[in-house]
Order: structure tokens, then C-alpha cells, then sequence
């Protein structure tokens, strides 16, 4: 009888348990319940939301988008409307664990790991989303065409406006499902996102005549060739080449008969002449800096580069007629020791007559320095002022005038009969000894120094001389 008492007690006492505790977990989590390593037993499905709210910092608070271009954009959800809530999750979660529930899972804790649901309004975000700039351009219409236009950078372009044309409406409306469905990337060129967001107006017949003779001008421009003037170039591309094509008396391109525009060879002729009036030298003024400090201007005659404008003109036409691209170094009627506009360079040899100096710089570097007598300004026989250089060497030379004839052991001539020469008859040199004692316009330099000169300079080393 005891016993029996004892067992019908303790019925009542775990019918009470359980009953109680159904009726306390009636509103909240019965026992053992995690969500994203929050304890929820005794907590209201609204406590644990607002908790689970306040506390995230998740990665879905922008959205990237891919267009057809391969562009992406940053969506900021916040910016379109975007708000996250664990209430309906949460209140899910709960009408599974209240109440008596926690009888079918004692000594095993439920734990779960969940995501936030997106609140918006939809109306809202689409008319937010059709302001972006990006999804108003490239817009569809049935009226695009294609045309050709001149372009400031790559000569003639084919502006094409029919193809891939954006469907801003159905975009719009992919990219709302994707935050709907809480998608981190959108594509609108995938495969199954193309043919909603994306339309191309079909080619009529006056499309399919221009677009052959875009392929003409493509076949016109396809030509490359680089003027390598010294340590500059002149690079021939779509721009310039797209210069030579002939114009009618409104600007229009001519074609022959196979779409192809036809040449008008006096703009090559005109590009050649650019290049001359660019790099030629020959007679042309020039600033130097002295080595006593000042910049003089000196003239030049015969000393420069020069290119050979016929054989260019020639060489060109034919490089373009049969599309030889490549990198090309001009002829010259005449050259200078360096090419360019630089044509002196940093190894000449400077005859500085006004202070009755020479100085040989060899890489930019002085390596000789010496006073020197130039020509006899009170007979008239003042060495010129003017760029040159040593296009003759000689040791040994007889030098021979009306009523002279004297031997010289090194000799470089700088200017028609005019050069640098040892002058072993002198004892002193510089000074004023040119104004009374002068050369006849040559340049005598003591014997010491034309030895190692002479050994060092090579023709075609320009040579500046200067008062």
C-alpha cells in the first residue's frame, strides 16, 4: 500500500512538473533551445529577436551587380530600403520549441544558425533603383542604329547602339528577386538573366551596308608604323592614318568598289613633310649652353640631319599599300652624329672662341680642357661661328696656303678648310693673341693636348664654335 502511495505521489508530482512547465513555456522557449550562440529557455521569440538584431554584422549588407559590360556595382541595401529582421525566423523557430515540445528532446539541446529575413518595400526600391545612372544607360529602343564617327583618339569608330541594349524594367525587377532571395551576386548576362535584362534591335538592310564599310575603314586603319628619330619616335595609328583617307566636298569618306576608302596620297606627302619641318636640322638655329655659364645661339650650314623626303615618301606609300607595319629609321640626305632634335648630343667638342678655350666632352664629361688660338680677326680671317663637325682626319698633313706651307702632326678638319691642328711654331696660347696673331681661321691647339685629342675624337663629332 505504501509503495503505492509513494508511486501515485510521484505521478502527481511529474504531472505537475510537466503541466507547469507547459504553461511557463507557453510564451517563451522550453529548455535546451540555442539560436547563433544565444541561451533562448525562458526568453520571448520577440526578447531574442531584438537581441539577435542589435547584435548582427553580417556579410549581406551590400549586394554586387554584374552587367552585360562586365561592370560591377555595389548595392548598399541600407541605401535602397533594406532593413533585416530575426522576428520571422525566430517566431519559426519557437512554434517548435514551446510549451510541452521540450519533452521530445530531453538531454539533447536544439541549436540553430540562422540568417535574417529582408524587410522592404518593393515599390519603393524599384523606384529607387530606376534613378541609378547606370540603369538608365544603354537602354533599349526599337529606333538605335549604327553609325560612323571621327574620334578625337582612334581615328574612325562604329558606334553601334543596337546590340545588348538593356531592358531597364525586367533588370530592375531580377535584381529585386535576387535581395528578395538574399542573393550576394547578381549577374544580368548570365545565361538565364540575359534574355530578361537584354534585347538587340535586329540590322536592316542600310545597317548591313555601313557596317561593310566599317569593315573597309578597319581594313584602311590597320596600319602601324614607328619613326624612330634618336630617343624620340613618331608613332603612325588609327588617328593619323585615318587623316589620308579622300573627302568629297562635304567631309564624306569615298569608297571604291569593295567598301574600302579610297587613299589620297597627298596626306602622306603632307605627313612627310611634317616630319622634315620636325627633325630637320641642316641650317637651323641652336641654343647652347657654354661651359663659361651663358647660352649662346649658333646657326648651322651644312652640319644637321636631313631626311631624305622623296625616298620616305616612296618607302611610306608602299609600307601602307601593302600593310607593312613595323619600326622604321628615316634616310637622310644628311646626317648629323645623333638623330632628333638633339642633334649635338653629349660627346662634341666646344671651341669657345671668345675666351680662347676648347673643351672636349665625351658622355656629358669633360675630359679636355685647354686654351687654344683661332683666326686673325685684324686680316679678316676670324673663324665663323657655326656648328660643324670632324668629318676628316689626318696625321702628318702639310698644311698649304698662297704663300705658306706648313706641316702639322694631327690634323681634323671641321669646316671646308678650316680644323684643329697642332701649332708647334707657337709658345703661348690664348689669351688675345687671335685679334693680331690669329690663325688663318684654323684652330691651333698645343701639341700635348692634339696628341690626345686627336686619338680620342671621332668623325662626326660635332664641333660648336662660338664667340
Amino acid at each position: 500500500m505504501f509503495l503505492g502511495a509513494v508511486g501515485i505521489v510521484v505521478i502527481l508530482v511529474l504531472g505537475s512538473v510537466i503541466f507547469l512547465s507547459g504553461q511557463y513555456y507557453r510564451e517563451t522557449f522550453c529548455m535546451g533551445v540555442w539560436i547563433n550562440g544565444s541561451y533562448c529557455t525562458g526568453m520571448t521569440p520577440e526578447q531574442i529577436a531584438q537581441q539577435l538584431n542589435a547584435t548582427y554584422h553580417g556579410e549581406m549588407e551590400t549586394i554586387s551587380v554584374q552587367d552585360i559590360s562586365g561592370e560591377v556595382h555595389i548595392l548598399s541595401l541600407e541605401e535602397y530600403g533594406v532593413s533585416i529582421d530575426f522576428a520571422p525566423v525566430v517566431e519559426a523557430i519557437f512554434q517548435k520549441n514551446h510549451g510541452y515540445w521540450w519533452l521530445g528532446h530531453i538531454g539533447k539541446p536544439q541549436r540553430y544558425h540562422i540568417k535574417p529575413e529582408y524587410c522592404y518595400n518593393t515599390e519603393e526600391m524599384k523606384a529607387k533603383l530606376a534613378q541609378a545612372d547606370w540603369l538608365n544607360q544603354n537602354l533599349y529602343h526599337p529606333e538605335n542604329t549604327v553609325s560612323i564617327v571621327k574620334s578625337a583618339e582612334a581615328g574612325y569608330i562604329l558606334v553601334d547602339e543596337t546590340q545588348d541594349l538593356l531592358l531597364k524594367d525586367q533588370a530592375i525587377q531580377v535584381i529585386c528577386d535576387g535581395i528578395s532571395n538574399q542573393l550576394t551576386q547578381i549577374n544580368l548576362a548570365s545565361p538565364e538573366n540575359k534574355v530578361l535584362c537584354y534585347q538587340s534591335v535586329a540590322y536592316t538592310d542600310e545597317m548591313k551596308e555601313l557596317l561593310a564599310k566599317w569593315q573597309g575603314i578597319q581594313a584602311f586603319q590597320d596600319f602601324h608604323m614607328v619613326y624612330q628619330f634618336g630617343d624620340k619616335q613618331e608613332i603612325i595609328d588609327e588617328n593619323i592614318v585615318a587623316e589620308w583617307m579622300t573627302l568629297d566636298e562635304n567631309g564624306a569618306i569615298l569608297f571604291d568598289e569593295n567598301d574600302v576608302p579610297l587613299l589620297d596620297k597627298t596626306m602622306i606627302q603632307e605627313y612627310i613633310a611634317y616630319l622634315c619641318a620636325t627633325y630637320d636640322t641642316v641650317g637651323t638655329e641652336r641654343n647652347f649652353q657654354t661651359t663659361r655659364g651663358d647660352i649662346v645661339t649658333v646657326s648651322s650650314s651644312g652640319y644637321g640631319n636631313q631626311l631624305d623626303a622623296k625616298a620616305e615618301y616612296a618607302f611610306l606609300l608602299n609600307a601602307f599599300q601593302n600593310k607593312e607595319s613595323g619600326v622604321r629609321t628615316p634616310i637622310y640626305l644628311s646626317e648629323a652624329k645623333e638623330k632628333g632634335l638633339d642633334d649635338i648630343g653629349d660627346t662634341y667638342i666646344e671651341v669657345d672662341m671668345g675666351s680662347q678655350q676648347m673643351y672636349y666632352y665625351q658622355d656629358g664629361q669633360k675630359k679636355i680642357e685647354t686654351p687654344i688660338v683661332t683666326g686673325n680677326l685684324s686680316r679678316r680671317w676670324g673663324t665663323p661661328a657655326k656648328v660643324c663637325s670632324v668629318y676628316f682626319k689626318q696625321r702628318n698633313r702639310v698644311l698649304r696656303g698662297a704663300n705658306y706651307a706648313t706641316p702639322v702632326k694631327y690634323w681634323m678638319a671641321v669646316d671646308g678648310h678650316i680644323g684643329i691642328h697642332d701649332a708647334t711654331w707657337r709658345k703661348e696660347f690664348g689669351g688675345e693673341i687671335y685679334k693680331t696673331d690669329g690663325s688663318h681661321g684654323c684652330i691651333n691647339t698645343p701639341l700635348e693636348i692634339m696628341t690626345e685629342l686627336y686619338e680620342i675624337v671621332e668623325e662626326g663629332t660635332p664641333v660648336i664654335m662660338f664667340y
